[in-house]
Formats: C-alpha cells, sequence, structure tokens
C-alpha cells in the first residue's frame, strides 16, 4: 500500500448539503447499491485497520474521514478515532475534506491542529457559504480551499467501453460507512467494490486492489478489468500529488521502474 495516498474511512453517513447538491449520490435512494448495507464499521475495527495498513502493509499515506459524507457531522467521533490511531501508531497522519459549513467558532479550531493537510471544498452555491476559513489557516497553514462546482458523478457510468487507463486508485482506499471497499468515489454505488473489510481479510482484500489496479492502469485497461471502470467516464489519468512519497512511488510504478 505504499503507492496509496489516503486510507479513507466513511466516519458517518450523513451530509448536511445532502438536500442542497441534486447531483450528488449522498441522498441517492441506490447510493449503495447492493452491497451490504446491515452494520456499520465499528471503532475497534477502523483502528485496527489504520493499525494493520501502516505497521504490515507498508502504508504512508494519510488517514482521512469522508466520502459522500460530511466528516464534521460526526466531528466527535472522528476525532477520538484519531486519538486512538495515534496511540497505536505514532507515526499516522491524517487529512481532513470538508464542506466547510460546520466549522467551529475561533476558540474551538485548536483540535484541527491534529491534522496534517486540510480541504475546504466550496461548491460556490449561495446556500452554501464557508465559515471560519481564515481562523482554520492560522492553526493549520496546509489548508486549501477549492472552488469546485459539482460534477455529474451520478451518470459516471456511460455506455461506451474505453481501454484508457486509470490512475485513480493510487489516490485513495475507501472503506465506506459499512465496511464496503470502493474502487474510487466514482464507483458510488460499488459495483466494483473487492469486498468488506467485516467479512474478508485485509490482507486478501489488499491482493485484489492490487491486481484491479493493474488491470486498469498498466499500461492500459485490460478487457479483463472491471465493467464499472471499462465504462468509466471519469478516469483519472494523472496521479495526485497530495502525499508526495506515495505519489512518488506510484508515478515509478506505472513507469514500470519498480515492477
Amino acid at each position: 500500500m505504499k503507492l496509496t495516498g489516503y486510507l479513507i474511512f466513511e466516519v458517518c453517513r450523513d451530509c448536511n448539503l445532502g438536500d442542497v447538491h441534486p447531483r450528488c449520490p449522498n441522498r441517492h435512494p441506490q447510493r449503495y447499491g447492493t452491497l451490504p448495507v446491515d452494520e456499520p464499521l465499528s471503532d475497534d475495527k477502523i483502528v485496527s485497520i489504520a493499525r494493520a495498513m501502516y505497521m504490515e502493509h507498508g502504508f504512508r499515506g494519510r488517514v482521512g474521514w469522508h466520502y459522500y459524507n460530511e466528516p464534521l457531522m460526526d466531528a466527535e467521533r472522528m476525532f477520538l478515532l484519531m486519538e486512538r490511531i495515534t496511540v497505536q501508531v505514532p507515526q499516522a497522519s491524517f487529512v481532513l475534506w470538508t464542506n466547510g459549513t460546520l466549522l467551529p467558532e475561533d476558540e474551538n479550531m485548536e483540535l484541527f491542529r491534529r491534522f496534517d493537510e486540510i480541504h475546504v471544498t466550496d461548491y460556490r452555491l449561495s446556500a452554501t457559504p464557508v465559515w471560519h476559513v481564515a481562523a482554520l489557516v492560522a492553526v493549520q497553514p496546509k489548508t486549501r480551499v477549492h472552488a469546485w462546482g459539482l460534477d455529474d458523478r451520478l451518470r459516471a457510468i456511460g455506455d461506451q467501453v474505453s481501454y484508457k487507463p486509470c490512475h485513480r486508485m493510487f489516490t485513495e482506499f475507501i472503506i465506506d460507512y459499512f465496511g464496503n471497499v470502493h474502487l474510487c468515489c466514482f464507483d458510488w454505488q460499488g459495483f466494483g467494490s473487492i469486498g468488506n473489510v467485516r467479512a474478508d481479510s485485509l490482507p486478501g482484500l489488499i491482493q485484489k486492489w492490487r491486481e484491479v489496479r493493474r488491470q486498469i492502469g498498466v499500461p492500459e485497461m485490460d478487457a479483463d478489468s472491471p465493467d464499472v471502470c471499462l465504462h468509466c467516464k471519469m478516469r483519472s489519468v494523472g496521479i495526485t500529488n497530495f502525499v508526495p512519497v506515495a505519489a512518488l512511488a506510484a508515478r515509478q510504478y506505472v513507469r514500470g521502474e519498480t515492477r
């Protein structure tokens, strides 16, 4: 997992802007497709996975709490998990992606020093102002505000097959609120899911992850790649540089220097 930038846990189910963003999967009735949603992932399981990723599987990136949720809707759980993971893995680092609307008042901002990297997405909607960002930057200078519009990822899967490679899996290993592993954020229904961390062993899931990543990214997409990837209209050819050490290793791998 040394090639992967983020280990993402969906720390809560909801987003406070779910009704404002009509093209976001958060409130979609088929958000999880046919994936198991009978039991949320426990805190103990999250901590054990984070520890194993760092200590046993070579992960060098950052742990994050977002997916199609707003992590600050359960900030208490998020910060407690960060404390527990740090006890188990002192070298662990953390990233926060947030829509910014639930940031606390200035005097309560000190907790955010625990993050090594913070991203605030400003969707530029009149109903979603971004509050207290200046105070956040004062606490963590590595804060970036992204003025992004809404893409139409509800329709990310098209009719045409393409063998153009995708390197999105080098960015993040996503585990949703119920423990399902998603190949990327564009497969929000989990059609290409490789399994669930509550039912399947982490080493086995990582092995499957690496195989799919090879199929879709080096040097072009294989014909036996997941169907959802072959039909995706939002594949990423570039490798994100959010975690430089992982990004450099991923680029070397794609160029064939470390395979």
